[in-house]
């Protein structure tokens, strides 16, 4: 029985398109590119990869479209191959098709720059939301109990060999709306902490500096960022250490479920308890704001996602099925060749 874990290496968020892809590839020793292939071909070409590896006990991780969700590549570990899709909207690769006039490829990018803009001033409006708590907030006590909280987590735990880390999503802002792989994702580690706070309360800079000092103690990290803002990260996972951290907080508000998992709550670490109620009005206000232009970036990425589905639809209709099989085979074949 193979393990098999799900993440995403693009988002559209308040940095515009960023991408992972390198963090995620660049060491393996066989990477298939696909170009532009249809969504649905995709998943049948993954999953048959999934298939055979299940069937042998091969680990897996799956690689998701950031947006729908749908499946968009695959890595295997112990071959060090790996399988993506590269959308023609998206400006790395060097297939012909960029360099041809497409309409529906246009389209598509126009939606996704509009998405990009509200984003963006989701996060301005973000901003002002984190300085309401930064103002209200005690860095003595934040400081010692990130320095505590550490040596807790790290002290005396090295390796004698250099760290590394790799840089991804666990989830995006698809046209559904958000879309995370926690669970999958943390499901086989023994000690989960569920990082609480709120807007500004030094939780991304807690991860920062633990990811940091892991990967010089000669720990490989998983780190994952924040879809919205790549800038900031959500969760790592240090597996060899069976412990991972992250923010638990909306979107992506989880809590705890297994006897071993615990809160670090920054908020009542650090914040005066009377914030909220005395800045309740403005709070409110600037919540509201941050919420309607994430509702307007989801909808651009709905009609960026519909446009792209009629394109692919009719690239799929023009394939012929007798190529198609050879070329399935060929990458099958070749996914699952060790160097």
């Amino acid at each position: 029985m193979s393990n098999a874990i799900h993440y995403f290496v693009n988002t559209n968020g308040s940095q515009g398109f960023t991408s992972f892809f390198q963090s995620n590839f660049s060491a393996l020793n066989n990477v298939i590119k696909l170009e532009n292939y249809p969504g649905v071909l995709v998943e049948d070409i993954v999953g048959k990869i999934c298939d055979r590896a299940e069937e042998r006990g091969y680990d897996l991780e799956i690689i998701h479209n950031c947006l729908d969700n749908h499946v968009e590549g695959v890595i295997l570990p112990q071959f060090k191959s790996g399988l993506i899709n590269i959308p023609a909207y998206v400006d790395y690769g060097y297939s012909v098709s960029r360099l041809i006039d497409d309409e529906q490829v246009q389209e598509t990018k126009d939606h996704l720059l509009q998405a990009h803009e509200h984003f963006a001033k989701a996060k301005k409006i973000h901003d002002e939301w984190e300085t309401i708590y930064i103002s209200n907030m005690n860095f003595a006590k934040l400081n010692q109990f990130t320095t505590n909280t550490m040596l807790e987590l790290l002290g005396g735990h090295t390796r004698n060999r250099k760290g590394s880390a790799v840089h991804r999503f666990f989830g995006a802002a698809t046209q559904d709306g958000p879309v995370d792989y926690i669970d999958n994702l943390t499901s086989s580690v023994g000690k989960r902490y569920f990082i609480k706070g709120r807007p500004g309360t030094g939780k991304s800079t807690f991860l920062k500096k633990l990811a940091e000092r892991a990967v010089i103690n000669g720990f490989h990290v998983e780190i994952y960022h924040c879809s919205f803002d790549p800038n900031s990260l959500d969760l790592i996972i240090i597996r060899e250490l069976d412990f991972c951290l992250f923010d638990s907080t909306a979107p992506h508000e989880y809590f705890p479920s297994r006897e071993t998992d615990e809160i670090l709550d920054f908020y009542e670490v650090a914040v005066d308890g009377t914030t909220e109620e005395r800045y309740a009005d403005e709070l409110a206000e600037v919540s509201r704001q941050y919420k309607l232009e994430i509702s307007l970036a989801k909808e651009e990425i709905a009609l960026a996602n519909q446009v792209k589905n009629q394109a692919e639809n009719t690239i799929f209709l023009q394939i012929n099925p007798n190529k198609c099989k050879n070329s399935i085979n060929k990458i099958m074949k070749k996914i699952f060749l060790k160097k």
